[in-house]
């Protein structure tokens, strides 16, 4: 069961974002829960282990930055989306790994997009994994979970929501492995689309704020890998 959180200081504004929620869902026939929560104190306290959390910017005490940024130090590892009237705090949502960033008031058809790539992040390469093995250990990383590769001294360095795990190998051989849900964007790089939020100027900018470079040879691949990901959402 999907397990959906909503947090803003307007109660009306929250339970219209609930109600919005629950339809689009209902269309979808998915199987889900979804609480309203009026401050950042309420939602923290609760037991519950949330999916996916929508959050106001702007609330009395603690906004939803902050409380992102405790969500995050929590362990909350599931799909934060901003819901707020404010553009100007769009950059600061790299930080916090927000997914998306909702304008109020919010439009059915951006709603329906969010949730969809929501589940999709949620659902999507549960079962595609990363195999790693060096002659003294090895180990499975979820591709959903890789932001991207890099090659640095015949070093490979796997980024991810963890961290970044580095060994000795081939960057070929990750290519190979990853198929399509990596995909090259540098004879140094592998990138996941789904973490591209912006390419232009030779670079990529990732959902987690960082900057990858892109080379002119790969461009029409990144273009098209992005093209493909937004057409599947």
């Amino acid at each position: 069961m999907l397990k959906i959180a909503i947090c803003d200081d307007e109660a009306i504004m929250c339970r219209q974002l609930r109600d919005m929620v629950s339809e689009i869902l209902a269309e979808r026939k998915e199987d889900f829960t979804a609480a309203c929560f009026s401050n950042a104190h309420r939602l923290l306290m609760s037991p519950m282990a949330f999916d996916v959390i929508f959050l106001d910017i702007r609330m009395p005490g603690m906004d939803g930055m902050a409380l992102a940024g405790k969500l995050r130090q929590k362990g909350f590892d599931g799909v934060l989306i901003f819901v707020t009237a404010l553009r100007e705090y769009m950059p600061d949502a790299f930080e916090v790994e927000a997914m998306d960033y909702l304008i109020k008031p919010i439009e059915r058809v951006r709603l329906r997009s969010a949730l969809e790539r929501a589940l999709k992040r949620l659902g999507a390469g549960a079962g595609k994994s990363l195999f790693i093995h060096t002659r003294n250990w090895c180990r499975t990383i979820r591709i959903q979970d890789i932001y991207y590769c890099e090659v640095i001294d015949r070093k490979i360095y796997v980024h991810t929501k963890d961290g970044t795990l580095d060994y000795y190998g081939k960057i070929k051989d990750v290519e190979k492995q990853a198929a399509s849900d990596l995909i090259r964007c540098h004879r140094s790089y592998l990138v996941n689309p789904e973490y591209l939020v912006e390419y232009r100027g030779g670079f990529g900018l990732l959902e987690n704020g960082e900057k990858i470079p892109v080379a002119a040879s790969c461009h029409q691949k990144v273009m098209e890998g992005m093209i493909r990901y937004m057409e599947e959402r």
